[in-house]
């Protein structure tokens, strides 16, 4: 008896609702005393305070989203999580502070939570999830925050996610699409990102006022174009991408910058106008084996910023050209494949040098305005390059074996027929 009793195991305490104000004054006090597994039931009222969640399995559940208010007042996030399988639930949150990340909702390393039938309004950043991956995310309405939404991660897990178009950032609707194929955004898409597919195409979208206006994340063989993107905190971020196509976007005045490729390749960058982006025009980290020609970058406080290693090319031949950087300060007296020929051609004589891996051969004088036709993806230029060398090599061949074999023959006049 004495044995069985010692090894008794202890009994876990069954989830308690914890009632605000009844029982506890203010949210995060409510938090502080309950134990994971329990259920934080907010009355309407306005809480202004800024609130931890650090233990799992917490729900947090407001009484009605209109009238259940968390008021960061400006001091920080409002709601920082930084644990899993956390419910969120029927809240406004609004009033975070103005620094970089803070937000009405921050989700850092917190795995499967849910974030569900929330107004979130007024904050630097509206809904923001790191490093988190595995979250649900259904009727959550972000408006008049100065970016909406954001996601970001270390790997493919980070940006999975089950977020639908019940999610809307100032009256549009969050497209997020995981392990799809052949697909198009809709028109009215407020905020676009890709994860894990194939063959995707957004087009002919008015993007802005988000962390990311469009993110490739993973994601392969895929087109972005016709897109006017503005007053993002970043344009168009692709991470881990290959063989995708970015043609003929406006891209200006983004907090951050116009284009980024982080960890890509193969990539064409085509005929786009980055314009007055604040911290730069095209922002490449570990990224190689990318083209970009004709693209117009225009007062971007770095034009192109690398990290790391990267090896790319920045000009499409003395032909179709390079890129325009409007601070380039060379001159067009040559002309020619070496600019070494007499007379101008609109192309500068000497090259724009990025870095001593990057350089622009051809470099415009002035912006383009006629783009060419659509660049395929990068994979599609090089296996025609290939081919084309292919079939050069084999003609020479074949030229070189006829010539020899006529030289090793007699010609056609000392050939003699039987005598009469």
């Amino acid at each position: 008896m004495l044995i069985v009793a010692f090894n008794v195991l202890p009994v876990e305490a069954n989830p308690e609702v914890i009632t605000v104000p009844d029982e506890y004054f203010s949210i995060q006090e409510a938090i502080n005393n309950s134990k994971p597994g329990d259920t934080i039931f907010v009355k309407s009222g306005i809480y202004f305070e800024c609130i931890v969640v650090d233990k799992n399995g917490l729900r947090l559940v407001g009484e009605n989203k209109d009238t259940t208010i968390i008021d960061g007042c400006g001091a920080g996030i409002t709601v920082y999580v930084e644990a899993n399988n956390t419910v969120l639930n029927g809240f406004t949150i609004q009033n975070s502070g103005c620094n970089l990340t803070d937000s009405g909702i921050f989700l850092n390393h917190s795995f499967n939570s849910s974030i569900s039938n929330n107004k979130v309004s007024k904050n630097n950043l509206g809904i923001y999830l790191s490093s988190s991956p595995n979250c649900v995310l259904r009727n959550n309405n972000m408006t008049g925050n100065k970016y909406n939404f954001g996601v970001s991660g270390h790997n493919l897990q980070d940006y999975i996610h089950d977020i639908d178009v019940s999610n809307i950032v100032d009256g549009k609707p969050v497209i997020y699409w995981v392990n799809q194929a052949n697909k198009q955004p809709p028109a009215n898409a407020g905020y676009v990102a890709i994860v894990n597919s194939t063959k995707i195409t957004v087009e002919n979208l008015t993007l802005t006022k988000n962390w990311q206006a469009v993110l490739y994340a993973y994601t392969t063989n895929s087109t972005i174009k016709n897109v006017t993107v503005t007053i993002n905190m970043d344009g168009i971020w692709l991470i881990e991408c290959s063989s995708c196509s970015i043609y003929g976007n406006n891209i200006s005045e983004n907090n951050w910058g116009g284009i980024a490729l982080v960890n890509s390749s193969f990539c064409s960058v085509q005929c786009n106008n980055l314009n007055n982006n604040i911290g730069y025009g095209i922002f490449l980290s570990y990224s190689s084996d990318n083209i970009f020609y004709n693209n117009n970058l225009n007062n971007n406080k770095r034009q192109a910023w690398l990290y790391g290693v990267n090896n790319n090319v920045w000009d499409a031949g003395n032909v179709i050209g390079g890129n325009y950087w409007s601070d380039y300060n060379g001159t067009d007296e040559k002309s020619g494949q070496y600019q070494d020929e007499n007379g101008p051609d609109s192309i500068g004589d000497t090259s724009y040098i990025i870095d001593s891996d990057n350089k622009d051969r051809y470099p415009l004088m002035k912006p383009r305005i006629n783009p060419p036709p659509e660049a395929p993806p990068r994979n599609t230029v090089l296996y025609v390059i290939t081919g084309i060398g292919i079939i050069v090599i084999i003609m020479l061949v074949i030229g070189t074996y006829l010539l020899k074999h006529r030289k090793r023959s007699p010609t056609v006049g000392s050939i003699q027929g039987p005598e009469a």
